[in-house]
């Protein structure tokens, strides 16, 4: 007896990834429309995201966001290079309870951002240019030396 075997086709549906990272890590919660999917942790790779979802998801709209941090937008660059649909929000905009505030957890964080971003409540912020943020790196790099210069001439 031959068994059929069905490929995957998610041909127009959209894929909700919230995303917490991490320098070493990434949590990644997938949302399918408005279906939790899975949470899971990857080495912080945008390739590595894009091989899961292609494979996992065929055909696909992909739909990713993260909180804007220490890292800045590489991670936005490589993903929407990937065909990934990314924006980079403010951790302020992502609503949260008194008690996710107290007991920060990354899948939790995941988990949320998946959640307001497949209910289209999330906001991108401006992402500058690679030279503006060039920029931007040496002027803080700049401020510490200063500050550190001004420490250590007092002390």
């Amino acid at each position: 007896m031959e068994k059929a075997f069905t490929k995957l086709d998610y041909s127009g549906q959209n894929i909700y990834i919230g995303l917490d990272t991490h320098l070493k890590n990434w949590k990644a919660t997938i949302r399918v429309g408005d279906t939790f999917y899975k949470s899971f942790s990857q080495d912080p790779e945008a390739v590595i995201l894009s091989k899961y979802l292609h494979k996992h998801f065929p055909g696909g709209n992909y739909y990713s966001a993260y909180e804007a941090s220490f890292s800045g937008f590489k991670a936005h660059r490589e993903l929407t290079k990937l065909g990934i649909y990314n924006i980079v929000v403010n951790p302020a905009d992502i609503p949260t309870t008194d008690k996710e505030r107290k007991q920060k957890e990354d899948a939790r964080d995941s988990r949320k951002i998946a959640e307001q971003l497949a209910a289209s409540n999330l906001v991108g912020i401006h992402i500058p240019d690679i030279e503006i943020e060039g920029d931007r790196s040496l002027l803080r790099f700049r401020k510490t030396l200063t500050k550190e210069i001004a420490r250590n001439k007092v002390a």
